[in-house]
């Protein structure tokens, strides 16, 4: 009898393991991260890869953290398992030290973390702002992230009150500046203060605002980015109302020093940039098939502003675009030819994962220049010829290292195994610096997909953040 009982647990015993390798393989298919699609492709083996785990993270829903590098110093900004907004520091090498923040996230896919350091070495943060009040913090003693403090006004608590999309950034002086949007989607305006290292006090860059949708639409921005020729350059689309679809005109402005504006030609443009007084790229019509986050910047071989983006073409299908200045007007040619494709979007909050995702054009040579975009799970490079626009060839191509995948997927093997939801691989790659000998920064882990900015039915296990640094 004795036999038959241990025969019998044992035999459960293996029935309940097999049981969890089933249910981590169809957890493991439904990850959405195109893993089997990078699997298929050439791993290159002189990558090195050197990873480390950093916490355990929220995974309920796709929320953005933040890497930060400058020179040795490394910052993390993430929400931790239970939400809470967790500030990371290292010297590269040398040990993490951590510290938490009075601001814990919701269901907000919009939350994300952002940073920058200040010449003086004192990191500011800010985040988990969708339409809320401000959530800034800074350190009170150099390159020590124990010392971060909430500050409660940057600039004026009377509009501090219901801000969105924070950006930091750098101007040719090296001086700290952060931007956000003022107001609601379909009725913002787009605010940029600058910091006094000196009185350590923020104050407007602009005497005027610097957008005004005159309360009928309001901007959604890429950049401002430097480019080659050393001017800030900006691109954004027009939205009229929180449904997504009402994305229209894209549009263009570029600056030498962030506080004063002009055309494609140079002409001024005086602030607030209205519709009517800025120039537009393609009068793309409301609900043609244009996204906010879905155009994307970069410069040809002559340092020309070039720009991707999607619309609907004559047939009502999605095809991409790129767009670029020639002589006095702006022209725009079709580089993909899909046939019974269209993604036809609307609604409100965030829309969960994208079935297009383009990438800002790269310049390959002289000759070249590739857009990788994500279709579904494919992911593609676009060749088009340098002068033409015209596409020479389209490849497969990789949105990060491959080898990244099979490490987070291990880490998180048992959130994997024992979760029957979708989990999505999210890659991150850092900004800033880079390592040495020119070694590149990411950071990975799982979550499940967003949900149009409301709660899950379950709430997923958390997930191990990852930080990969990448020597090629």
């Amino acid at each position: 009898m004795k036999n038959v009982n241990t025969f019998c647990c044992l035999f459960l015993s293996t029935f309940f393991k097999f049981s969890l390798l089933v249910i981590s393989l169809i957890s493991f298919s439904g990850c959405k991260s195109l893993i089997e699609k990078q699997a298929q492709l050439p791993t290159n083996t002189e990558t090195q890869v050197t990873s480390l785990a950093l916490d355990n993270v929220w995974s309920g829903h796709r929320i953005k953290p933040y890497l930060l590098t400058r020179g040795k110093n490394q910052f993390v900004g993430y929400f931790d398992a239970n939400r809470q907004m967790t500030i990371a520091q290292r010297e590269i090498g040398k040990p993490w030290r951590y510290t938490k923040v009075d601001s814990w996230l919701g269901w907000d896919s919009h939350n994300y973390v952002t940073m920058e350091l200040d010449a003086d070495g004192f990191l500011h943060v800010m985040g988990n702002m969708h339409g809320d009040n401000l959530e800034y913090f800074r350190m009170t003693r150099p390159m020590n992230v124990r010392s971060i403090k909430r500050v409660n006004v940057m600039v004026d608590r009377a509009i501090e009150n219901k801000m969105t999309y924070p950006v930091f950034m750098l101007n040719k002086q090296g001086e700290l500046l952060v931007k956000y949007r003022s107001g609601g989607s379909g009725n913002g305006n787009e605010i940029y203060n600058i910091y006094d290292r000196k009185d350590k006090t923020w104050s407007r860059l602009h005497a005027n605002k610097f957008l005004d949708g005159q309360g009928l639409m309001s901007g959604y921005f890429e950049g401002p980015t430097k480019g080659p020729d050393g001017n800030f350059h900006l691109i954004w689309v027009w939205r009229n109302t929180p449904n997504a679809a009402t994305n229209h005109s894209l549009s263009y402005a570029r600056s030498a020093d962030l506080v004063h504006w002009t055309d494609s030609n140079g002409k001024p443009i005086a602030l607030p940039l209205t519709l009517d007084r800025t120039e537009v790229v393609d009068p793309v019509a409301p609900f043609g098939g244009m996204i906010n986050g879905n155009v994307k910047l970069g410069f040809d071989h002559k340092s020309r502003p070039i720009i991707s983006y999607h619309k609907y073409d004559e047939a009502g299908n999605t095809q991409m675009f790129l767009a670029r200045k020639s002589k006095s007007q702006w022209q725009f040619k079709k580089i993909s030819d899909w046939q019974d494709f269209r993604w036809d979007f609307s609604g409100h909050g965030s829309l969960g994962r994208f079935p297009v995702r383009p990438q800002a054009p790269e310049l390959i040579d002289d000759n070249q220049i590739g857009v990788i975009v994500r279709k579904n799970d494919d992911i593609l490079r676009f060749i088009v010829d340098a002068e033409t626009l015209k596409t020479i060839r389209i490849e497969t191509a990789e949105l990060y290292p491959s080898e990244l995948e099979p490490i987070t997927v291990k880490s998180n093997h048992k959130l994997l195994s024992y979760s029957v939801m979708d989990m999505e691989h999210r890659v991150f790659k850092g900004l800033g610096d880079k390592g040495k000998n020119g070694s590149e920064f990411y950071l990975s882990w799982h979550s499940q997909p967003g949900n149009r900015d409301r709660a899950h039915t379950n709430i997923s296990e958390p997930s191990v953040l990852l930080l990969h640094e990448v020597k090629k």
